[in-house]
Order: structure tokens, then sequence, then C-alpha cells
């Protein structure tokens, strides 16, 4: 399958995550089609996952300590969203690691109404990890995204696929957790990075500019 018909299924799935949830979709910056689509094969996710790895690899060897300390937005560093991200490599990986256990989570990660994210929950990890060095982050992401490959290397058709309960509640109520298959998940994950690494290359580009 061709990157651009990967990626373009990839944003196809978060979207009917969104409707799934009666997220409005124009909340996010993706302009997503409506179309719903099987979710992704495990080929597909593992070469995901692999394209995600490489380049955080590549923003390792791109960011040192003076670049991460420099503001993204009125109240995070560049350290702070690559805490950010390394918080949500943690989070799907514990998630997909329950479904593949056959095990529910019993927590709710409620988004904030109005706003595409949960806030609270966000500002949480990203405070719990502005102690750590820039060395230990890169690391987090790099060590959990490792492990939820080599879950989708080894969890089953039936747990990869099968609807299940996570934490996420795009709705904003904590009652509505959302409910599909891991593969959502992992889709999510996915673009979830891709969004953020995109993000963080484009203000690299400009701090350097």
């Amino acid at each position: 399958m061709a990157e651009r018909d990967v990626l373009e299924r990839l944003r196809e799935e978060w979207r009917s995550l969104l409707d799934a949830q009666s997220v409005r979709p124009e909340t996010t910056p993706l302009a997503l089609p409506r179309e719903r689509r099987m979710p992704l094969s495990r080929t597909a996710l593992l070469a995901l996952l692999e394209e995600v790895r490489a380049a955080w690899s590549d923003l390792r060897e791109s960011v040192d300590e003076e670049l991460a300390g420099r503001y993204v937005n009125a109240g995070w560093t560049l350290k702070d969203l690559l805490a950010h991200l390394a918080s949500w490599a943690t989070e799907f990986r514990r998630e997909v690691a329950a479904a593949a256990r056959r095990e529910e989570l019993d927590y709710a990660i409620p988004f904030a109404m109005g706003v595409l994210g949960p806030t609270q929950w966000n500002e949480e990890q990203v405070a719990a990890r502005r102690d750590q060095g820039l060395e230990a982050i890169f690391d987090e992401f790099a060590r959990e995204t490792a492990a939820l490959e080599e879950i989708v290397l080894t969890i089953g058709d039936g747990e990869l696929y099968a609807t299940a309960l996570f934490p996420p509640a795009p709705s904003g109520d904590p009652a509505a957790r959302f409910r599909g298959p891991a593969a959502f998940i992992i889709s999510a994950k996915c673009l979830h990075d891709r969004h953020h690494i995109e993000q963080i290359r484009e203000r690299l580009t400009r701090f350097r500019g």
C-alpha cells in the first residue's frame, strides 16, 4: 500500500472515531472524509509505527537542551511537547496491552468540551515529566513505541480487531468511553505522533531561521 493511501486510511479511521463519539470534526485541524473503512492491516500498522520510530530518532539528533527550552506556545516548551508525546506513547501501549489480555482499564480520559484533546490529563502528564531530563523523555517514547510494536507483532487478530472499551472519552463524558478495536488506538497513536512531529519540525526550522 502506498504511503499516501495509508495516511488517507489513517485519517479516515480517526474521523470515524470522532464521528462515533459525537465529537465535532471541525474541532480537529485535519480535514478528513466521512467514508468509513475497515481498520488498517497489521502490516500497515507496523509500517506506520516503524515510520514514527524513525522520525523520533531523527528528532533526537536534532533537539538539544537549548532548543528544548524554547516555547512552542504560551504554556509549553518544546520539551513539554516532547513529554506530551512520550506520555501518550506510554498510554497507548498500556491500552493496547490491556486489549491484548482482553482486560478493560478502569479509568477515563475525558476530552475537554469544545477542544480536541483531554486538556487536564495532558497538563498533568506533562507536569509529571518536567523534572525529567530530555534524554529520559526521548527514551520513554522510544521504549514505549517499540513495546507497542512488539504487541502488534504478537496480538491475535481477535484482540486486534474486536471491539473493546478504552479510557479516552472524546465527548467529554467520562461514562462515554471509546469503544472500538485496538487497531484504531494504534492508528490514532500514529496519526497523533505524525501531527506533532511535523509541528516540531516546523518549529525547529523557525528556531534556526
